[in-house]
């Protein structure tokens, strides 16, 4: 079987561990994945908003990645990690809940009505997509049950937060389609969530 070719945005290779039976490539053009890495908060102004007192950001990385998501072509599956998860979500129209709890540093229950997976979470920020338009989004898992207590952040209404959205796909035209993960299945190697994942990114390879 012909391994996935996968591009890491970024140093942290170590984020691709969960994709099965792939090759890392170092030119962007080659890949069929270009995956988008966790860390940091990113620059509200990216989706037109102001920054909440608890959203910390380096610009420096958001500039780099933005150039590099601007590279991605349609033919090409874009899939974004935690960070990334919510690049993506800014980058397809949506905005971001800023600040929300109950989802740092723990394992929890993804569903997407019938099965459920358990999934590593660290995370303050979460994918806001209930403005955008229903045609450019998916959202294929959510919490199994809300966590969170609050949603705070600018154009954030909570009363629209139908669920805790997990994993959405995004595909948006003219843009390269995106699976965004919220959570790190870097981190739930035990877990069969991984299987499911691939079989996504799999399903979704030109």
């Amino acid at each position: 079987m012909e391994k996935i070719k996968v591009f890491v945005v970024g140093p942290s290779v170590g984020y691709s561990r969960f994709i099965e039976n792939k090759k890392l490539v170092n030119n962007i053009e080659e890949a069929e994945v270009v995956l988008f890495t966790g860390g940091e908060d990113i620059n509200p102004s990216l989706y037109n908003k102001r920054a909440h007192h608890s959203t910390w950001y380096t610009q420096s990385r958001d500039d780099f990645e933005v150039e590099n998501y601007k590279k991605v072509r349609e033919d090409q599956l874009i899939v974004g990690i935690c960070r990334g998860a919510q690049l993506a979500c800014a980058l397809n129209g949506g905005i971001l809940i800023q600040d929300c709890n109950g989802h740092g540093g723990c394992r929890h229950n993804i569903t997407n009505g019938v099965e459920t997976y358990e999934i590593q979470s660290i995370h303050h920020q979460m994918m806001y997509p209930w403005d955008m338009p229903k045609e450019d989004y998916s959202i294929l898992f959510w919490s199994d049950k809300k966590r969170s207590k609050t949603y705070e952040g600018d154009g954030v209404d909570p009363s629209k937060v139908s669920c805790e959205p997990e994993i959405i796909m995004f595909h948006k035209k003219g843009h390269p389609k995106t699976l965004a993960i919220q959570g790190h299945p870097e981190m739930s190697m035990d877990s069969n969530v991984v299987d499911m994942i691939n079989t996504i990114i799999k399903e979704n390879i030109c």
